[in-house]
This record gives structure tokens, C-alpha cells and sequence, in this order.
């Protein structure tokens, strides 16, 4: 709707290097999957990227735009406290925060939450609006000045843009499961301590080097005893150069 995703693109894609940051290869728009490790080299960055592409507003988009900068600060705050190791009731209270901000100006997002249809009736409904508006205008040229004129297209623009989120409203929402784990992350924290000693990605790695590795250099029948037996002996080898 304002065009801002060139920006958007070319901001991400001139980041510089950094240590523990891996410069992206393609932008923003171009990824189709956003793999774990992907996800959490964007967090530490993207409000800035955001920032410089809403820049140079004008009057009409200043509360939108300000609206999705607060939205995605607030989320990539939660996200990175989520991150620390211990927590006290100053910490869960920011995050508590973050989300109610979060929740509270997320609606800009919601036509990014639609079906594929919605956008097009949307849209065609903005267009019908818009005629409406310019015909009216047409009409009374002859009776208002230029820069009455355009006074009024400043405040049309309003009016489509409350008439378009008010179609969309009821089609969109963030209530889906990913979002809704959010909300128990604080009493999650007050109940069972630090989340992260119940992580899975130890796991996760441990099967990849444990099971995954062990099984390629296995004759892949009856694996599970030669699985066992390769580990133990790459096991004793670490023990014995230690």
C-alpha cells in the first residue's frame, strides 16, 4: 500500500558485516523459508532496517508507520529477553509489556493476515471509493479553491483507509498457535525457572552427530548395534586425548 518494500529490501541487503552476524545473501522479499538460524540473525536487525525504510514520511503516514515501528520493536524485544539465561520480576514485567504493545499495534500487519481473495475485493473496493471521492470532488471544483481541493483529498484518504481496515478486520487476526504460546511465556518463567534448560536443541544436535553420523558409516542393516558401537569408540577415542 505504500510501496516501502524496495526500501525495505535495499536496507537489508547493504547491512554490513559483524561479528556473530551473517550478512544475508538475497533480500527480504526473496526468502521463502525462514529456517531457525535465519530467524535469529533478523532479530537483532531488522528494527533498524524497518526504521530506515519508513523514513521521510509524510503527514498521512506517520501514524502507520509509527504504529508498525512500535509493533515490530516490541515483538523483537520480547523476543530477545526471552533469550536470557535468568529472569526477575523487573525483566517479566518488560516483557509483559512488550507483548501488550505488541497486541495493541499489531492491527497495521492484519491485511498481511488475509486469504488470497481478501486483498483483491479490498482493493476493489478502495478503487470504488476513490472514484466516488474524485467524481465528488469534480463536481464541486468550480465552487472550491485548489487548495481546497486538496485539503480534501487529505481528508478522504483517512476515510479509505479506516473503510479498508474496517473490511478487513473481521477476516484477519494474529490467533494462531505460535502467538498464543507468547502469552504463557511470563508464567512459564514464574512457575518452572529458566525456559532454556528445557530447550530441545541439545537434542536436536546430539541426534545429528550421535545417530545421523553414525548411520551413514554404518552398512545400514541391523544399524542400531553398529550405531552404538561407533559412538562408543569415537567416545573413548575423545576420553583417551583429553
Amino acid at each position: 500500500m505504500y510501496k516501502r518494500q524496495q526500501a525495505f529490501d535495499y536496507a537489508w541487503k547493504e547491512i554490513p558485516p559483524y561479528p556473530g552476524f551473517s550478512v544475508p545473501k538475497r533480500a527480504y522479499s526473496e526468502v521463502t523459508q525462514w529456517h531457525r538460524n535465519k530467524m535469529r540473525n533478523l532479530g537483532p536487525c531488522i528494527s533498524a532496517v524497518l526504521a530506515s525504510a519508513l523514513r521521510n514520511t509524510d503527514s498521512s503516514q506517520h501514524h502507520h508507520f509509527n504504529n508498525a515501528l512500535m509493533c515490530v520493536v516490541a515483538l523483537v524485544d520480547f523476543s530477545l529477553m526471552t533469550q536470557y539465561r535468568s529472569h526477575t520480576l523487573d525483566t517479566l514485567a518488560y516483557m509483559e509489556r512488550y507483548l501488550q504493545t505488541f497486541h495493541q499495534t499489531n492491527d497495521i500487519f492484519l491485511e498481511f493476515r488475509t486469504a488470497k481473495s481478501t486483498p483483491a475485493e479490498v482493493n476493489h473496493q478502495d478503487l470504488e471509493l476513490r472514484r466516488l471521492m474524485v467524481n465528488q470532488i469534480a463536481q464541486e471544483a468550480h465552487h472550491i479553491s485548489a487548495a481546497q481541493r486538496r485539503r480534501q483529498a487529505d481528508q478522504n484518504r483517512p476515510q479509505r483507509v479506516n473503510r479498508r481496515a474496517d473490511f478487513i478486520q473481521p477476516e484477519n487476526h494474529f490467533n494462531f498457535i505460535k502467538m498464543h504460546y507468547l502469552s504463557h511465556f511470563v508464567s512459564h518463567v514464574r512457575h518452572f525457572g529458566s525456559i532454556l534448560m528445557y530447550s530441545t536443541e541439545m537434542g536436536e544436535l546430539a541426534h545429528k552427530q550421535q545417530i545421523k553420523e553414525s548411520y551413514r558409516r554404518s552398512n545400514k542393516n541391523n544399524a542400531a548395534p553398529q550405531i552404538l558401537s561407533y559412538y562408543g569408540r569415537k567416545h573413548a577415542l575423545g576420553m583417551r586425548l583429553q
